[in-house]
């Protein structure tokens, strides 16, 4: 009688490539920490505009907003005699004009999302006159001495100051740039946050 062997089933023990297990790796991983991200994206509380936050944007203190080149004359009294000019000086300044940016108040309507922004008074900040510029005709010739431009200079600064501020124009475009700037500030995050808000500058 014939003795057969049973036969075994076939078996492969290919080895797995080292690149599979590194591929599933890292699809396990990326797996795990994209749940962990949605997750702690979910408990973030979601953004909200606050006076705050607006504040904090528009805190850049005193701003020059509008700078003016003005041409004047300064007429210099004498010390001793108030009544008698000393002389005259010519001069050409420029004249910044802003506003404090730390005095704006803000306020936030959630109800009609309406943010209002009211601006304080536009003022002269600064003059810088030109020293370069400034010629002189004299009244007085002992006014003419080797300290006269520091005195004609302050002259000049005080006549910039004081002419400038009867310029209703520089005060109105200060005004506006300011307007401008604001707006440019505070829009990014209304369109980031919450596009339906409005905003009001006055």
């Amino acid at each position: 009688m014939e003795h057969r062997e049973k036969k075994q089933p076939l078996r492969l023990n290919l080895p797995i490539p080292r690149w599979v297990w590194i591929v599933l790796a890292i699809a396990v991983i990326a797996g795990i920490f994209g749940t962990v991200s949605a997750g702690k994206r979910s408990k973030q509380p979601p953004e909200v505009i606050t006076v705050s936050t607006l504040q904090e944007i528009v805190n850049v203190s005193e701003l020059s907003t509008y700078t003016a080149v003005y041409n004047g004359i300064a007429q210099v009294m004498n010390e001793a005699e108030p009544e008698q000019t000393d002389y005259y000086v010519s001069y050409e300044a420029k004249v910044y004009a802003g506003i404090d940016f730390e005095a704006i108040q803000i306020s936030v309507d959630d109800e009609a999302k309406m943010i209002y922004v009211k601006l304080p008074e536009v003022t002269i900040t600064k003059v810088d006159v030109d020293i370069a510029s400034m010629d002189f005709i004299f009244y007085n010739n002992s006014a003419n001495t080797s300290t006269v431009s520091q005195a004609a200079y302050k002259a000049c600064e005080a006549d910039a100051q004081r002419e400038s501020a009867k310029q209703e124009d520089i005060y109105e475009l200060a005004r506006q740039n300011a307007r401008n700037v604001l707006t440019a500030l505070i829009d990014p995050l209304v369109e980031q946050v919450d596009a339906e808000y409005g905003l009001s500058v006055s």
